[in-house]
């Protein structure tokens, strides 16, 4: 079947959307990162749908709760039949999809990923705002700042010098959130210092002349050896470290933009050398 007369089928079938509910009771998520704050913040009841990407315990920091609502992989054909009030997406979610859904009556809201506190912030009160749930969000930013404000008070007097690196050598820079909780932890981002932005590789000897104290890793399946995640393992590594291994943070802490931030900074903060 041409996709022209498939939507013009959905169009004949499918009901157009209750839009401006104060709260929705059928909200369904196609991308991970909405998944967990809908997992947070809504009642159970009102979570129709959420992706199978929720259910992957090294990238979903909801896992466990995720194993409680049916799945969907973000196809029209099956998100139509959840009847959905609203439907939550991502910025790089799939732009037809979306546009597919919305020409069909459906309400989507679609969420940035966040690289700063203020960005994190912003998404979790739009999020409770969408499901009528916003005593539930101030309460869990008050939480997740009130853990950040605690580190914020411990902090050396000297910052010591650190980068995150990961298979392939890519490092974090200027506006991504390991960058913000390496400096809510206490700790200098040489990444950010050498220039660079967003997520990019670096090269090993620009590495080694920054002199790093302290290197982090967040690898996505723990326990795999790809031929890309060997060269976490150069020697030099460790020796311009002194001998210091390479520290492991959780991937799931930072994949999503999320109160979970603040597992990340504690966890960077408590690798402070004393």
């Amino acid at each position: 079947m041409s996709r022209p007369l498939f939507i013009a089928l959905l169009l004949l079938i499918c009901p157009l959307s209750s839009q401006g509910a104060e709260q929705p009771a059928r909200v369904v998520s196609i991308n991970l990162c909405t998944d967990q704050l809908l997992l947070m913040l809504a009642d159970p009841a009102q979570i129709t749908s959420i992706s199978y990407l929720a259910l992957e315990p090294n990238s979903s920091f909801m896992a466990k709760q995720a194993k409680q609502h049916p799945i969907n992989h973000a196809k029209a054909e099956e998100l139509l039949t959840f009847k959905p009030d609203l439907i939550l997406a991502n910025e790089y979610s799939d732009r037809a999809l979306i546009g597919l859904v919305q020409k069909l009556g459906y309400q989507v809201e679609t969420f940035p990923l966040p690289s700063s506190i203020e960005g994190i912030q912003g998404n979790i009160t739009r999020m409770a705002q969408l499901l009528g749930q916003e005593e539930r969000g101030q309460q869990l930013i008050k939480q997740m700042n009130q853990r950040l404000d605690k580190i914020a008070q411990q902090q050396l007097a000297v910052r010591p010098k650190a980068l995150f690196y990961q298979p392939n050598g890519y490092t974090s820079g200027e506006n991504t959130l390991q960058n913000t909780a390496l400096q809510l932890a206490g700790w200098r981002n040489l990444a950010a210092e050498l220039g660079i932005q967003g997520y990019r590789a670096i090269d090993i000897e620009t590495l080694l002349l920054a002199e790093p104290e302290q290197l982090f890793t967040s690898s996505y399946a723990p326990g795999s050896q790809s031929r890309a995640q060997q060269q976490l393992l150069h020697p030099a590594l460790k020796r311009v470290t002194a001998g210091r291994e390479m520290i492991e943070i959780d991937y799931k802490q930072w994949i999503c933009g999320g109160p979970m931030i603040a597992n990340a900074v504690e966890q960077l903060h408590q690798s402070l050398p004393k």
